[in-house]
């Protein structure tokens, strides 16, 4: 079930990038990237978009993408979580896109991601958890829909 929809209080300023372009990404998995230096070190993954209406981390993965970064060592991946919520966006009803059927962070204890539910993020992050796996360290960029302190 979708988040409950809030009147906007607030202009909503920024525009959802168009990431059609990642669709394919370089995995099975889709919107998953990955740039290797060649050289030891951690692979670290920046995630955006566990909730399909924070915009920030879209638009900054999006942004890294066009730039082909390289890391010096190590590896580092790029990877939009949720796409279906993302998808869904509507600045008129940002609150409503949030998630498609549930929210993406309560879905990952091994009890839920190897228990009977479905739902479109648990299908998600089933598909994508053997990646996240490889991960050693993972920032996953967040905002905020209201002024809040840090």
């Amino acid at each position: 079930m979708p988040s409950p929809s809030l009147p906007n209080e607030y202009p909503i300023e920024l525009n959802r990038p168009d990431i059609s372009g990642a669709c394919g990404g370089q995995y099975r998995y889709g919107y998953l990237w990955r740039f290797e230096s060649g050289k030891p070190g951690p692979h670290v993954m920046i995630s955006a978009i566990v909730h399909g209406n924070e915009l920030c981390g879209a638009l900054t993965l999006d942004w890294l993408l066009r730039d082909k970064p390289r890391p010096v060592r190590g590896t580092l991946s790029l990877g939009f979580m949720n796409v279906e919520a993302f998808h869904r966006y509507d600045p008129a009803d940002p609150n409503a896109s949030r998630f498609a059927d549930e929210d993406f962070n309560r879905v990952w204890a091994r009890d839920v991601l190897d228990g009977p539910r479905d739902s479109i993020e648990l299908r998600r992050a089933r598909e994508i958890r053997p990646y996240l796996d490889t991960v050693d360290l993972l920032l996953d960029i967040h905002s905020m829909q209201h002024p809040a302190l840090p």
